[in-house]
């Protein structure tokens, strides 16, 4: 008995370097969200970093501003009143700016257009002159638009309504074009949806979730489902980024300990193999992330 504990112990290495090896090499940053700082991932190293503080606000949302810049959602307290507001910061330079008062945005770099929502109206302006975008989207309830996600260089999905009623739209800024998606609300829920480019296909939540945990399905904008992640079942999963250059979706998997606590995985989903890799036990992301692949950290001066 002794002797095959003794066999087992000198295996037991090689086994854990086994396991280890059978894991992909992922790459890049990971940037994030988290109280009142943006933070970076290196996903190589499985270490993150402070990149920029925001000071006295709480960030929601952060998404791409072009080279260097990211855009927030924030909101601070000003004489006991929450005041959200759209800015952007520059994690080089340390500079920032408010843009506009509101709740939500995202940014068009093909015409430098802001598709973004004060809370009641949802707008889209155009950082060029003459540019003729500049118009008032939609008007709606009070906090009633839970998501906007960019499909295209001219084109954005938004949805509004009450939790139980909440319907998915599409907005071209160049023709004005607002439709009713009537097939994908249906089949999707936008929030903790991501738009994957080079397939052309959104990896939503479904609407109608089966089981204890997430599913999550592979939907064009016509609703219709070309796939569904094979996730691991019976875990909460919410999706943050997609990596192009590897073809993974990157999700966080929130958690609790033996004890209670409270603890956030994050995975990675191979769209080719269909394959999920847990890559860190615990590191929070918020609700959001931007990807950033290695051929443009020098970009980020990281």
């Amino acid at each position: 008995m002794r002797q095959s504990l003794a066999k087992f112990l000198v295996l037991l290495p090689l086994l854990q370097s086994c396991e280890q090896s059978a894991q992909p090499d992922f790459h890049g940053h990971l940037y994030f969200a988290s109280g009142n700082y943006v933070g970076e991932l290196d996903l190589v190293k499985g270490t993150s970093v402070i990149v920029a503080n925001r000071g006295a606000v709480a960030i929601s949302d952060i998404s791409e501003f072009g080279e260097n810049r990211f855009l927030v959602a924030e909101t601070s307290v000003v004489e006991t009143r929450e005041v959200p507001r759209i800015s952007w910061v520059d994690i080089e330079t340390g500079q920032a700016e408010t843009l506009y008062s509101g709740v939500a945005a995202r940014y068009l770099s093909a015409h430098s257009a802001l598709v973004w929502d004060d809370g009641s109206r949802l707008h889209v302006t155009s950082r060029r002159r003459n540019s003729g975008i500049n118009a008032q989207i939609v008007s709606h309830n009070l906090n009633q638009i839970s998501t906007i996600i960019d499909v295209s260089d001219e084109m954005v999905l938004f949805e509004t309504g009450i939790p139980e009623q909440r319907g998915i739209h599409s907005y071209d800024i160049m023709t004005r074009q607002l439709q009713r998606r009537e097939s994908l609300s249906a089949a999707c829920k936008l929030e903790g949806s991501l738009w994957i480019a080079d397939r052309g296909q959104l990896a939503c939540q479904a609407r109608t979730q089966l089981g204890d945990g997430t599913e999550y399905l592979l939907t064009d904008l016509d609703g219709n489902v070309r796939g569904r992640l094979a996730l691991p079942p019976g875990k909460q999963f919410i999706a943050l980024a997609y990596a192009a250059d590897q073809q993974i979706l990157i999700l966080t998997e929130p958690w609790r300990t033996v004890f209670g606590g409270e603890r956030f995985a994050v995975w990675a989903y191979d769209l080719i193999t269909g394959q999920s890799h847990r890559i860190l036990k615990n590191q929070y992301l918020g609700a959001s992330a931007v990807y950033v692949d290695e051929t443009l950290r020098g970009a980020t001066g990281q």
